[in-house]
């Protein structure tokens, strides 16, 4: 006995969109913890931090639930980004601000910059899915 999958199309519609503007939102804590934690003075983020790792669990959970529903590429690609931003968030610190020479280069904000913008471009994929799957039962049902 496990949990079944439910294939019900009202269900995955209803999901879909859910899970896209609640990863938005997710997406703006996160820039906005980022914004804490490299241009404040304090010195421990222990808010900040708390968000990002509640952060990274709900794209995790996010990116398993693509693997599971067919969607093995993208989730694996979720991973793989959620796991560079893991491993390059550990360069992001105070006074590291994008731009300034003192801060350098470093593969790390490549890293956490690239799984940002994968992020992004997926809620917003996932918002234009749930748009058309929407559209199609409208005109289906009129």
């Amino acid at each position: 006995m496990g949990r079944e999958i439910s294939t019900d199309g009202g269900a995955a519609s209803r999901r879909l969109p859910r899970d896209a503007v609640v990863t938005i939102a997710a997406l703006l804590l996160v820039f906005a913890a980022f914004d804490d934690i490299t241009t404040d003075n304090a010195t421990s983020f222990p808010l900040e931090y708390t968000t990002l790792v509640a952060v990274a669990v709900w794209l995790l959970f996010i990116a398993v639930r693509l693997m599971r529903h067919g969607h093995g590429l993208l989730g694996g690609i979720s991973l793989v980004a959620l796991a560079s931003a893991v491993w390059g968030q550990r360069a992001v610190g105070p006074g590291v601000v994008w731009g300034q020479p003192a801060a350098g280069f470093k593969p790390e904000y490549v890293a956490v910059m690239a799984a940002y913008g994968w992020f992004c471009a997926l809620s917003l994929a996932m918002l234009w899915r749930a748009w058309r799957e929407r559209s199609r039962r409208v005109r289906q049902s009129g």
